[in-house]
């Protein structure tokens, strides 16, 4: 018979010449039937299917669930919960030594956090601190081992979480900053407490630049009194005055830090352009200006709100970074 003569796959039915069909096609058709490589009693399956089958097939040889702590076995699938009985003493004694790494490594940062009370005397408190949460994180750890299996990428996230709060108490250790700058307010739950008025050290919107500070009121003030943080900034008297143009005409993006990854901050734009004169003029009088910013800058709910993707108050204490738009 003719090798171009038109006929139709008997499986999915597609047609063309006989020739193509039963040559590359075949090797390619989705419905063509495939005997399970495993030989279970599923027999065969269309090849479109057979990924998925596999992901169900009892037996498929699969890892161990505990892998990821050091079970190197591997079994058909059917087997696995008799496998988990039988080696549950064997899988609690990888987990402990798994805990035992991970307590190393955080016993290694903590080294880390000692190094840099030179930097600064305000990162002093630092190791006390961090001490404090990674005992925490431990007590959390050994409750997760009658639990579930600890992983490494959350051990990753431990680390990194630590790494990142570590770089902000660095950062906002140093003085006579210029923007973009990042403060650090300590002794959060002090000054809600006392109502007080908190005064960043200074910094300077650009060398040579406006000198400028960060005003937060814990408690909050005006319409956020009691419900709010309130945030303002202020101008200052300056060394670079006299060379500057009056009254200020800038934007800026005040950021409450997310203290866990350098992502999920919370931001408000604060722009000088409507400012009034008392707030945007040459300070002449005084130390510093009438503040400009937000009574209502975030509620205390959104505030104390602690997620796997943010904590803004952490440690009693809370970071802001300052930059121009």
């Amino acid at each position: 018979e003719c090798p171009r003569r038109k006929v139709n796959c008997q499986y999915c039915h597609d047609r063309g010449e006989h020739e193509f069909i039963e040559g590359q096609h075949k090797e390619e058709c989705p419905k063509l039937p495939l005997a399970c490589p495993n030989k279970c009693e599923v027999g065969t399956v269309p090849r479109e299917d057979m990924e998925a089958h596999r992901k169900k097939c009892p037996l498929e040889m699969i890892q161990c669930d505990y892998h990821n702590v050091g079970c190197e076995v591997r079994m058909a699938r059917k087997d696995q919960v008799k496998h988990k009985k039988e080696k549950m003493e064997d899988h609690l004694m990888m987990m402990q030594l798994r805990l035992a790494k991970t307590e190393s490594k955080l016993e290694s940062t903590e080294k880390r956090v000692s190094k840099l009370e030179s930097i600064e005397k305000r990162v002093s408190r630092l190791e006390v601190m961090v001490e404090q949460r990674f005992e925490k994180r431990v007590n959390r750890l050994e409750v997760m081992m009658q639990q579930m299996v600890i992983s490494g990428e959350r051990q990753e996230e431990l680390l990194v979480s630590t790494r990142w709060f570590l770089h902000l108490s660095s950062v906002a250790a140093s003085c006579d900053q210029v923007c973009p700058v990042i403060v650090k307010m300590t002794q959060f739950s002090k000054q809600q407490q006392g109502n007080a008025r908190w005064y960043s050290e200074p910094f300077y919107t650009h060398k040579k630049g406006y000198k400028m500070c960060l005003r937060v009121d814990a408690a909050g003030n005006g319409r956020g009194e009691g419900t709010h943080l309130s945030v303002f900034l202020y101008l200052m008297k300056g060394p670079h005055d006299d060379e500057l143009r009056w009254p200020l005409r800038e934007k800026f993006e005040v950021k409450l830090l997310n203290q866990i990854s350098d992502s999920e901050h919370y931001r408000v734009s604060c722009s000088y352009d409507n400012a009034h004169s008392y707030s945007a003029g040459r300070v002449v009088k005084h130390d510093r200006a009438e503040g400009w910013g937000f009574d209502k800058f975030i509620s205390n709910e959104d505030l104390h709100k602690n997620c796997a993707k943010y904590h803004f108050l952490k440690g009693d204490c809370i970071f802001f970074r300052l930059c121009k738009v």
